[in-house]
């Protein structure tokens, strides 16, 4: 049998296979709050159990940019550090560096940030590491055999760490159509020069019709590549990194990427981070989404817009496909929130591409269904 048809075979194998998504709703009372139904969440589905004794654990998570207010909040963090130590674990909250230029580009703006975030030693109940180190170079090489990659850059304490929690804050996103489980683990584990890897392939345009010259991309620019023109902003492309701070501060959505591929390019790429270190955990990683605030926009911006649905809940497996299948499907299913951005098309059953018409989110899942990273074939348990 040839290598092909092994593939064919095993993918055929990971298709018919269900995972299965454990979910506990937000609803909550005087005996039964969401901190405890995340307890029993995390207890019954068992996924932690795996953790042996004096293992460094690492708690994955964005500590929000400075003016957000859509993040995890950090008593739920503390209960995961709570359970990690109860297993005999040695847990440690952690995130890298930016590629943008803001507020957490480097360490030592980045705990700051997180602090005044909430998000202290004392208040989350572990230590705080930022994974590639103070400028984001720290990080180790991983071999993958990738249609992208064949080598990626994963940061160092998340590569030296011998288990992985990832807490993602379930949101849209301009690029993915939303950012779940596997963005977090593949954008937030890479090191700069693995954030450099995955965003090659964003080149941005602007539409002059819709560019009031208002400064806004500008000013959010670390690199110095947008300038000025007499009727429209105009790129540098020789200093242009493809991190798209441009496009989430463009006010009038005058800054688009160039190619709609491009975005499916980027997707993929971040499938294939996600299996890399995936694999360099032996498998020794588990993932929760959390259904609440959902933003729009991701929480690397400075500001929070209003959430396009109710609070739903949580949700966690040892399959990331499947939980953002899950999570995207539990959205799409809820009715819109008709003072938000999902006003221009409330009655939508796909809130994500209402949000970004021109991003296919399916590309990600598609791709991680093809490369073996999980399943769209899921079953949901819930956790009263």
């Amino acid at each position: 049998m040839s290598k092909t048809e092994e593939k064919i075979k095993a993918q055929k194998r990971i298709n018919n296979k269900q995972s299965t998504v454990f979910y506990t709703s937000a609803r909550a009372s005087s005996k039964n709050g969401l901190i405890d139904k995340l307890e029993r969440l995390i207890n019954r589905s068992k996924l932690l159990n795996s953790i042996d004794s004096k293992e460094r654990v690492a708690i994955k998570l964005s500590f929000g940019e400075r003016g957000s207010l859509a993040y995890i909040r950090p008593p739920l963090v503390r209960k995961v550090a709570e359970i990690v130590r109860e297993k005999g674990g040695i847990p440690f909250l952690t995130d890298t560096n930016t590629l943008y230029y803001h507020k957490r580009h480097n360490a030592i703006d980045h705990l700051e940030t997180a602090a005044i975030n909430g998000f202290t030693p004392i208040s989350v109940g572990a230590p705080i590491i930022i994974a590639d180190g103070l400028i984001g170079n720290d990080y180790e090489a991983f071999k993958i055999d990738g249609n992208y990659f064949k080598e990626i850059y994963i940061a160092g304490a998340i590569y030296h760490s011998d288990f992985v929690i990832s807490l993602a804050h379930f949101t849209g996103h301009p690029f993915g159509g939303f950012g779940g489980s596997i963005k977090n683990i593949a954008m937030g584990c890479a090191s700069m020069k693995g954030k450099y890897q995955l965003h090659s392939e964003y080149e941005p345009k602007v539409d002059e019709e819709l560019c009031n010259l208002c400064g806004r991309c500008i000013k959010n620019c670390g690199y110095s590549a947008i300038a000025k023109g007499e009727k429209s902003i105009y790129f540098i492309r020789e200093n242009c990194v493809g991190c798209g701070e441009c496009v989430s501060a463009c006010p009038s959505g005058a800054i688009q990427s160039k190619l709609e591929q491009e975005e499916r390019k980027l997707q993929e790429k971040m499938v294939e981070y996600a299996l890399g270190i995936r694999h360099q955990k032996n498998g020794k990683i588990v993932y929760l989404n959390f259904l609440i605030d959902i933003s729009p926009f991701c929480d690397c911006l400075s500001w929070s817009d209003t959430p396009i649905v109710p609070d739903l809940g949580i949700l966690i497996s040892s399959d990331p496909v499947a939980l953002d299948k899950a999570s995207v499907d539990m959205i799409n299913q809820t009715p819109s929130n008709p003072i938000s951005r999902m006003e221009k098309n409330p009655e939508s059953k796909d809130k994500f591409r209402t949000l970004f018409e021109n991003v296919n989110w399916k590309w990600q899942l598609d791709y991680g269904e093809k490369m073996g990273l999980g399943t769209q074939n899921y079953r949901i348990v819930e956790i009263l």
